[in-house]
C-alpha cells in the first residue's frame, strides 16, 4: 500500500512539474511532428517535365500521353512556347525535363526519309526515365507507321517486399517512441537521484524506518506508468501525422514498452550513481541516450553504416527493442516472433541491474 501511495505522489509531482512534463510528453511529440513534415516533403519528390509541341499531331499527342502516364513524373498541364525560358529553368533546377517536339513529326514518321528529331533536355540530376520512355514511344510509332505490328511488349509491375517497401512513417515512428521513453527514463531517474542526493533525501531514507526498496519501487512504477502514457501519445499522434497504421495488439505493445523500460531505468540508476549534481546527471544522461539513438536504427537504417559498425550496433540494447516494436506495432506480429530480440533485451536488463546495484551509493 505504501508503494502505491508513493507512486501516486511521484506522478502528481511530475504533473505539477511543467518542465518535466514538457520533456516527457510534449518534446517527443514535437519531434514526431517535425519528422512527419520531413516525410511529407520527401513524398513530394516527383520529377517535373514540360513540353513544347510544335507538331500538334497524333504522334506528338501520343508522346505527351506517354509522359503524363509515368509514375514519379509531374507533367505540366499545358504545353509551353518559350524554349529558352524552359531551358533556363532546367539550368536553375526548377525543371527536370523539357520535351521539344518538332513540326511535321507525324508526316516525317510516315515518310521513308524521316528526318524529324525529338529532343529531351534534362537536368544533370534527373533519373533519365522520361528520355527512355520517349525513345520507346518513338520506336513504337515508327513500327506503326511502317505497318509492322509490335510482337513484343513490356508489362511493368510493382511488387511490395515482405516489409511492404520503405515507408518513412513506419520506419521512424517506433524508434521515436522508444527514444522518447528512453530519454525520459534515463535522464529523469538520473536527475531525480542527483537531486535527492544533493538535498540529503537519500540519507534520510536510509535512516528512516521505510525500506529503501519501497522508495525505489515507487520511483520505478511511476516511470513505468509515464512510459505507457508516452507510448500511447507518441504512437497515436504519429499514426495520424505520419500515416503509420498501428495494427498490433495494445497489450503486446504495452508489455514490450514495460520490458524495454526496465533496461532504461537501470541505465538511469547507473548514470545517477555517478552524477553529483542535477546538471551533471542531465549531461551524462544525454551522453548515453544520443549514441544509443544514433546507432540503433532510430533515425536511419543501420545498413547505411560501415559493415563493422552496423554489426556492432545490433548488440546495443535499443536496436532489438526498435526491431521488435516495429514488428509488433506495425506488422501485428506476436511477441513470440521476436525470441532473439527478447533474449538480448533480457540480457541487457540483467546486466544493467547488476551494474546499478553494484555502483549505487546513498551518499
Amino acid at each position: 500500500m505504501l508503494v502505491l501511495h508513493l507512486t501516486l505522489a511521484n506522478l502528481k509531482m511530475t504533473v505539477r512539474n511543467r518542465q518535466a512534463l514538457f520533456w516527457a510528453l510534449a518534446f517527443p511529440l514535437l519531434f514526431v511532428g517535425f519528422f512527419a513534415l520531413v516525410g511529407n516533403f520527401a513524398g513530394e519528390s516527383a520529377e517535373r517535365a514540360a513540353v513544347i509541341d510544335n507538331a500538334q499531331d497524333g504522334v506528338s499527342a501520343s508522346l505527351i500521353e506517354t509522359l503524363a502516364g509515368l509514375d514519379g513524373l509531374e507533367l505540366e498541364a499545358s504545353p509551353r512556347s518559350d524554349e529558352s525560358a524552359a531551358r533556363a529553368e532546367i539550368a536553375d533546377g526548377e525543371l527536370d525535363y523539357l520535351l521539344i517536339i518538332p513540326t511535321g513529326l507525324e508526316s516525317a514518321a510516315a515518310s521513308a526519309s524521316g528526318g524529324a528529331e525529338v529532343v529531351v533536355a534534362q537536368s544533370s540530376g534527373a533519373s533519365g526515365i522520361a528520355a527512355a520512355e520517349v525513345g520507346r514511344a518513338l520506336a513504337l510509332a515508327d513500327l506503326r507507321m511502317a505497318g509492322i505490328p509490335p510482337t513484343l511488349s513490356l508489362k511493368r509491375e510493382t511488387v511490395d517486399s515482405a516489409g511492404g517497401g520503405f515507408d518513412f512513417g513506419a520506419y521512424m515512428l517506433p524508434g521515436l517512441a522508444l527514444w522518447g521513453i528512453m530519454s525520459n527514463s534515463i535522464i529523469g531517474v538520473a536527475v531525480a537521484l542527483a537531486n535527492y542526493r544533493e538535498k540529503k533525501i537519500l540519507r534520510r531514507i536510509k535512516a528512516s524506518p521505510m525500506r529503501a526498496r519501497t522508495f525505489f519501487a515507487a520511483q520505478i512504477l511511476s516511470f513505468m506508468a509515464i512510459s505507457l502514457i508516452q507510448a500511447a501519445l507518441i504512437l497515436g499522434f504519429g499514426s495520424l501525422a505520419m500515416g503509420a497504421a498501428i495494427s498490433g495488439g495494445l497489450l503486446a505493445i504495452g508489455a514490450l514498452i514495460l520490458v524495454c523500460n526496465m533496461a532504461f531505468l537501470n541505465l538511469g540508476f547507473i548514470v545517477g550513481a555517478f552524477a553529483k549534481t542535477a546538471s551533471a546527471a542531465s549531461g551524462l544522461g544525454n551522453l548515453v541516450v544520443l549514441p544509443l539513438a544514433m546507432f540503433s536504427g532510430v533515425f536511419f537504417p543501420t545498413d547505411l553504416m560501415p559493415s563493422f559498425i552496423g554489426a556492432t550496433t545490433r548488440w546495443l540494447p535499443l536496436f532489438p527493442m526498435v526491431e521488435a516494436l516495429r514488428g509488433i506495432a506495425l506488422g501485428a506480429q506476436p511477441l513470440a516472433a521476436f525470441g532473439m530480440e527478447f533474449a538480448l533485451i533480457a540480457a541487457w536488463i540483467a546486466l544493467t541491474a547488476v551494474a546499478a546495484v553494484w555502483v549505487f551509493r546513498f551518499e
